[in-house]
């Protein structure tokens, strides 16, 4: 199933001369990359390091780079669909699994073990919506899930109503951005290509 990325501007990323220093990446990450120019990996996170992305361009070789290190599988989807990293937790919402699985609690002794790295190595001409919206169907196809971000519109506030029929309440509305996750199945799939 492939989950359309919605509509958005997105920020230009700024470019950023390294001064000959390449972003680190996990060993567990650098051992599993396939000889292949154009790939993706997901990885079990076995180092303990803060979560950060990078986005590496190689103009020489003609690769995009992008690695996401110490995610959570919600904050995968959080990039992969051009939201904020800070995204309120609870506007997501999680349909058909325990909630704690997609979005890990870090401090948790289960937690580490739910956190992943991923890579993905594009042409470098790919444009954001393209590696964007590969991640969000890698991640669908390997935690058999179908992710998508919808308008819900959501109680914020409530008054009581005297009238002559009597009291009621009247309902404020309001619209809200929600992540929806609904797995497609028990089992955790595995990425092939």
């Amino acid at each position: 199933m492939t989950t359309l990325i919605p509509k958005q501007k997105s920020k230009k990323p700024t470019s950023v001369r390294s001064r000959g220093r390449v972003p680190h990446v996990p060993l567990s990450v650098v051992a599993q990359r396939p000889e292949e120019l154009y790939y993706s990996i997901l990885v079990p996170a076995v180092e303990k390091t803060d979560p950060y992305i990078t986005i590496v361009s190689d103009a020489r070789k003609d690769v995009l780079r992008i690695t996401m290190v110490c995610m959570s599988i919600y904050e995968g989807y959080l990039f992969a669909l051009g939201l904020p990293s800070n995204f309120p937790k609870e506007q997501i919402i999680v349909f058909g699994e325990d909630r704690a699985r997609y979005i890990a609690c870090r401090s948790c002794e289960y937690g580490e073990k739910l956190i992943y790295h991923y890579e993905l190595t594009v042409p470098a001409d790919t444009a954001i919506e393209e590696y964007q919206q590969r991640i969000c169907n890698d991640l669908n196809d390997h935690f058999r899930l179908d992710v998508k971000v919808e308008q819900l519109s959501i109680v914020t506030d409530s008054r009581s109503i005297t009238s002559e029929n009597g009291e009621s309440v009247e309902l404020t509305w309001e619209d809200q951005t929600t992540v929806i996750m609904r797995t497609k199945g028990n089992q955790i799939g595995k990425l092939v290509y």
